[in-house]
């Protein structure tokens, strides 16, 4: 079953075509994963799925419904969360006040309950306290559910950024190169929570250059280049595929229907 649907969908920024009439599918409870060399428009995908980016032209349905060009928080609302490339943790506060922070949209926010700290509010606040604690735990970071997150390292950082993203419930969880600068031993700790997310039941897509990460979990796999769909298809299919390798080894591809002869 589609839980996304892409159709079309095109962002130029000025003259530059950074993603071109590109259409695909993401099925519910699977994980996807968006490939392609440096500059393929990977990450300008997600924004515009997101709603970062307003399209050129094209649409995205969500669920059911057309999404295209939503806000941001009416995504997050619709059960779309994210993470991004660069770490964006608010470092003045503590590590399970940023998990917190995920789950604003479904707090209490009118200003004179939260000034008066009514017992509605206190509630609220403790459950989603204890909420944030145990999806720390559940993403491998518990132990530092009482410290700040300024004196987490790098790859504790990472899945900090996953379970906040978790906070919002999500039914759709895009992953911007969730391994990038780990180590081998962070990334295997990353590899095994994406699963344990889709596990759960949250559907996953994500951006990532680690393809031996890729190839291991993905049950689909979206390859681009230049903004455009390359290839698609399973782990095997996307590895044994000459246009896919020749991007990559930036090798020329001989054209479709023809073959030099020996």
């Amino acid at each position: 079953m589609s839980l996304l649907a892409v159709e079309a969908l095109s962002k130029s920024f000025g003259g530059v075509n950074a993603v071109q009439d590109l259409s695909f599918e993401i099925e519910q409870g699977k994980i996807h994963s968006i490939i392609g060399p440096n500059g393929a428009g990977k990450t300008t995908v997600f924004n515009l799925l997101t709603g970062l980016y307003k399209p050129s032209t094209g649409r995205v349905t969500f669920d059911g419904d057309e999404v295209t060009g939503r806000e941001p928080h009416d995504l997050a609302r619709r059960g779309m969360s994210r993470t991004f490339q660069n770490l964006q943790i608010c470092f003045n506060m503590s590590a399970i006040e940023n998990v917190m922070v995920g789950a604003h949209l479904r707090l209490d926010q009118r200003l004179l309950c939260c000034l008066l700290r009514l017992p509605a509010v206190r509630r609220s606040d403790a459950a989603c306290r204890d909420e944030a604690a145990e999806l720390m735990r559940f993403v491998g970071v518990g132990k530092y559910v009482g410290s700040d997150a300024g004196g987490m390292p790098y790859g504790a950082l990472k899945r900090l950024e996953i379970a906040r993203a978790l906070a919002a419930r999500p039914r759709l969880l895009l992953l911007d190169e969730p391994a990038a600068g780990l180590n081998p031993t962070e990334t295997h700790e990353i590899d095994e929570l994406i699963q344990k997310v889709a596990a759960s039941g949250t559907t996953v897509v994500l951006v990532e250059h680690d393809m031996k990460l890729v190839m291991g979990i993905s049950d689909h796999i979206l390859v681009l280049d230049y903004g455009k769909k390359l290839a698609e298809g399973s782990a095997q299919e996307v590895r044994s595929n000459p246009e896919v390798i020749a991007a990559y080894l930036g090798a020329v591809s001989e054209p479709r229907g023809e073959r030099q002869e020996a």
